[in-house]
Order: C-alpha cells, then sequence, then structure tokens
C-alpha cells in the first residue's frame, strides 16, 4: 500500500506541473492538455505488458516500472524547457504507470489478500491512493509556487524512487502457469471480454473516461488560462480530491443487498449528474465544488467495479485480462483529454462532447444493470476459467489463501 501511495503522490505532482510548464512555454491550452495526456496513451500497448506481467515474477516488473518513472521524472525536470522532450519523457512514464497500476491493484493485492477481505483492503487502499492524489497536488503546488519546475519535479523524481525501494519489500510473486505464445496471450486477454457483464462495464468506463478522464488536468489548465494562481489552483482541487478520497472510503459500505450493478449505476448516476451541473458552473469555485463530487461518485464506483473485476478474473490471468480492460477504460483518459483539446482548437462548445459521452455512458449501464445475472449465476466466472485458460480443467485456486499457508509455514 505504501508503495501505491507514493508512486500516485508522484503521478498527480506530474499532473499539475506538467500542463502548466507547458502553458508558460507555449501559451496554448490544446498543447497543455495533449501533453500531460501522453501520459495516458501508452495504455494502447497495456495488453503486451498486461502479458510480461504474467510471465515474469510481479513483484520485480513492479519495481522496475517504479524506476521507470523516475527516470522519466528526472529527464522531466532537467528538459522543461523543451516540449519534445519533454513529451517523450512523459509518454515513456505512462509505460510505467501502466505496469505499476496493473501488477499492484489488479495482481499483487488479490493475490496477497484473501477473498473475504479483497472489498475493505480495495477500500482502505483507494482511501489511502486518493489521499495521495489529494497531497501530491498540494505539494506540486507549494513547490511550483515557491521554488519552480525542477524542484517540484525533482521532487517527483524523489517519491518515484522511494516507491521502488518500498515495492522491493514485498514479497515475490512468481509465475503460476508455464508462459504460451504471446499470440496466445493476447487471446485469452481478449477473450474475456466476452462475458457480458465484463463487457457491459469496459463500455460504461470507457465512454465515462472518455467524457471525465482528462477533467483534473483540464480544470488546472482551463484555471491557469485564468490567471489563478498555482497555489490556490492546487487547493481548491486538493479539497475536491478530499471529497473524493472519502467516497473511496465509503465504497465497500453500500448495501449489501443491492447487486454490483446496481451500486455502480447508483454511483455514476451521481458522477453523471455532478458533471452534468459543473459543465454549466459560471465560477471557478462552483466548478471545484462539482468536481468534488464528481470524484467522491467514482470513488464509490471504483471501489464497487475493482472488487467486481479481483473476484471475477482469477490471479492467474489477472495481468493479462485486466491489461486489456485497461487498455479501453484507462486509454479513454488520453482520448478525452484530446477530445477536450479538439473543443478548443475547432472553436465548437467547450463541453458539448463531454456531455454526450457522460450520457452514453449512463444510458449504457442502465440497460445493462437491469438484465444482468452476475447475482443469479456465481458459477459462471467458474466455468469461463476452465474453458479458456486451465488446460488441466482443475477449478481455480484461491492463490491468496494458498500463499499465506507457504509464507506462515516458512517463518
Amino acid at each position: 500500500m505504501s508503495s501505491s501511495v507514493l508512486a500516485k503522490f508522484a503521478d498527480y505532482g506530474l499532473l499539475l506541473v506538467v500542463p502548466l510548464a507547458v502553458l508558460q512555454n507555449t501559451d496554448s491550452v490544446a498543447w497543455s492538455i495533449v501533453a500531460i495526456s501522453l501520459r495516458g496513451v501508452a495504455y494502447a500497448v497495456s495488453p503486451l505488458i498486461g502479458a510480461l506481467i504474467d510471465r515474469y515474477d510481479r513483484r520485480t516488473l513492479y519495481v522496475a516500472a517504479m524506476i521507470l518513472q523516475f527516470g522519466c521524472a528526472a529527464v522531466v525536470a532537467l528538459w522543461t524547457n523543451n516540449t519534445a522532450v519533454l513529451s517523450l519523457a512523459v509518454f515513456l512514464s505512462g509505460l510505467g504507470g501502466v505496469a505499476s497500476s496493473i501488477s499492484g491493484q489488479f495482481v499483487l493485492v488479490p493475490a496477497l489478500v484473501v477473498k473475504e477481505n479483497r472489498p475493505e483492503a480495495v477500500s482502505k487502499l483507494a482511501f489511502a491512493v486518493d489521499l495521495a492524489k489529494l497531497a501530491g497536488f498540494l505539494l506540486g503546488g507549494v513547490s511550483l509556487g515557491g521554488a519552480g519546475q525542477k524542484f517540484a519535479l525533482g521532487v517527483v523524481a524523489a517519491c518515484y524512487l522511494l516507491a521502488a525501494a518500498v515495492g522491493y519489500l514485498l514479497p515475490r510473486l512468481p509465475v503460476e502457469a508455464e508462459p504460451q505464445t504471446l499470440i496466445a496471450d493476447l487471446l485469452v486477454g481478449f477473450s474475456w471480454l466476452k462475458q457480458r457483464d465484463l463487457a457491459f462495464l469496459v463500455g460504461t468506463m470507457a465512454l465515462s473516461n472518455l467524457a471525465i478522464g482528462s477533467l483534473a488536468s483540464v480544470l488546472v489548465t482551463l484555471f491557469g488560462d485564468r490567471d489563478v494562481d498555482p497555489t490556490v489552483i492546487s487547493v481548491v482541487l486538493a479539497g475536491s480530491l478530499l471529497v473524493g478520497a472519502l467516497g473511496s472510503r465509503l465504497g465497500s459500505r453500500l448495501p449489501r443487498r443491492w447487486s454490483a450493478p446496481i451500486r455502480i449505476l447508483v454511483c455514476q448516476l451521481l458522477l453523471g449528474a455532478a458533471f452534468f451541473v459543473l459543465t454549466g458552473a459560471p465560477s471557478v469555485w462552483l466548478q471545484a465544488l462539482c468536481f468534488g463530487v464528481v470524484e467522491f461518485a467514482a470513488g464509490l464506483s471504483n471501489v464497487a467495479s475493482i472488487t467486481f473485476r479481483q473476484d471475477v478474473i482469477p490471479s492467474g490471468v489477472a495481468g493479462r485480462v485486466n491489461s486489456v480492460i485497461r487498455m479501453f477504460i484507462a486509454g479513454a483518459i488520453p482520448i478525452s483529454g484530446m477530445v477536450y483539446a479538439a473543443s478548443e482548437a475547432l472553436h465548437v462548445p467547450f463541453w458539448a462532447p463531454a456531455i454526450v459521452l457522460e450520457a452514453l455512458s449512463l444510458c449504457v449501464w442502465s440497460v445493462s444493470s437491469w438484465s444482468s445475472d452476475v447475482e443469479r449465476r456465481p458459477d459462471r466466472c467458474l466455468d469461463r476459467w476452465e474453458d479458456s485458460v486451465e488446460p488441466t480443467g482443475n477449478p481455480p485456486v484461491d492463490r491468496a489463501e494458498e500463499f499465506h499457508r507457504g509464507w506462515k509455514s516458512a517463518s
């Protein structure tokens, strides 16, 4: 948990510093949004990264991903005035971000935490990560306003390096099966999208992220274009993220009588309503307030959807399957930034495309949630595992319980 928190702290420091640095160098709102969005473009190759995660020791890859992000942040700090070098480093740091996100949240956590404790573990981790986002915004803004871009980016780089050191303390988690060919690995990941509920979940979250995925960086850029002081920007958005952290902490406490699809639907409806109000808000302060509600609803929704995926997807294929899912869901985030940039460049109503996309997202999940059969057929996921990835026909093993038994006997 500590390593993920440090990494997220650095991520959001980078999210604040990079667009403001590019805005200062180019005086272009559109290019500032595109530059920071390049970090998310790495999700286009996430299935390849997922195949690597399932082939090698997960802890080693997690630490290597943190070291890559450290190096990229250091490059950005040294070449802040060179927009081309900065953009390339931001993109490469995104590769490390993809690898650390998938191997940490979707592989290490479900492998090291028994199933009964996962909802609470996910909620606590999401809460800590959201607090790290808040701290990243705050310290990034304060250090940027008080000591300049290079110092702020130096702090970001140091956090990535510390996250790598902490991650090295985790136990090793070697692969559970013989590696297949790369094509076979990719097919395993994509085959899980045939599962109805996962397919609808991916479609819903991808559409929503196209609308709001880059909302934080968009608001940073818009506030900066209005000559709002960087420290004020960081404080305002940090307050909004604090509300989001509360949502993550409460995510495991949604009524248990609600099915997973209904829990996600309620969260998404709240998120959509807050976003629609934000798009018409006349002041910075009201926009920040609405952003806080968006973050609160997103925190609730993330806990519900991540827990659902951890329960559905076995550890042996978690890297491949989640990398495909993340390619669509998280890969929509940089495209979101480019949608806003295109709206600005083409002089169309700035918020109009995002409003349409968010409305479509709500429609897709509304249709899915009322007819979902997740609760009626809990055995379906076991069948899917046996059919697609377990040639021996053995049922999936709870790797967390197996790990804990081995860990206790070894110690």
